[in-house]
């Protein structure tokens, strides 16, 4: 850089020496020879991106440094045991088995509630309570003493699982014609005896009267029966209103 400036200094020398007196000379000299500082200079476009970048070699060499560490150290490996896995089947299965039962109920609690409010079983069971031969037949004593009359009246026997209500097995289906029927009694409020009462009804055809094939209560305790159909003359159920009467041709 100083011989380049030097050289500069010599030709303005040269040139000066034509065109401006010696007086100037020493300044012109000082002025070219003086270096220039390094914080003032301008870098080019690519001298910076040269500077600021680095050089894919020296990345290349520092990538490799680093692998060669780490081909050198011992990898360690602990062995952990996995983590138990709930088995959720029981689970799945009482979840199942309590929907299906708590279904099942509730279809059992809807169809006997149904079976309850006909218009046909109330007046099966209005007919039982009216009917002395049947409050005497639950009262019926045992061997040694005699038959003593009773005015206990005639209750439905209620069961806890159907919220205290009675038990009917059977069907009510007035549409197809039959109607057939069977519950469970007591006398209350002793309730030591309990019978069952079993009603049976069909039609023939759909514009025919029904008739009643069945209208029996049995003594559950001691296998007595009596059958209402031959005491009441009972022997049809008006359709309209579903009582039980006798039939008038």
């Amino acid at each position: 850089m100083l011989a380049n400036t030097s050289g500069k200094a010599v030709q303005l020398a040269m040139f000066s020496s034509l065109c401006l007196p010696a007086s100037t000379w020493p300044l012109l000299l000082a002025s070219f020879i003086r270096p220039t500082p390094s914080f003032g200079r301008r870098y080019s476009s690519s001298e910076k991106r040269v500077h600021l970048s680095p050089s894919p070699t020296s990345l290349s060499c520092a990538g490799s440094t680093r692998i060669s560490d780490n081909i050198g150290r011992k990898t360690r490996v602990q062995n952990k045991p996995l983590p138990s896995v709930p088995n959720r089947l029981p689970y799945l299965a009482a979840f199942v088995a309590t929907a299906l039962a708590s279904w099942a109920a509730f279809a059992a609690y809807a169809t006997n509630n149904e079976k309850l409010s006909s218009s046909v079983f109330k007046s099966v069971v209005s007919q039982v309570k009216s009917s002395s031969q049947v409050a005497q037949l639950l009262s019926s004593p045992t061997c040694h003493n005699p038959p003593k009359p009773t005015s206990h009246p005639i209750t439905l026997k209620p069961k806890p699982w159907l919220g205290a209500t009675c038990r009917v097995k059977g069907s009510v289906n007035m549409m197809q014609g039959r109607v057939d029927l069977s519950f469970k009694i007591t006398n209350a409020p002793e309730k030591t005896n309990t019978g069952t009462v079993y009603f049976t009804s069909v039609r023939a055809n759909k514009h025919g009267p029904f008739e009643i094939l069945r209208f029996l209560v049995v003594n559950d305790k001691t296998g007595e029966s009596i059958s209402l159909l031959d005491h009441g003359k009972l022997s049809t159920i008006d359709v309209d209103s579903g009582d039980i009467v006798q039939h008038i041709p």
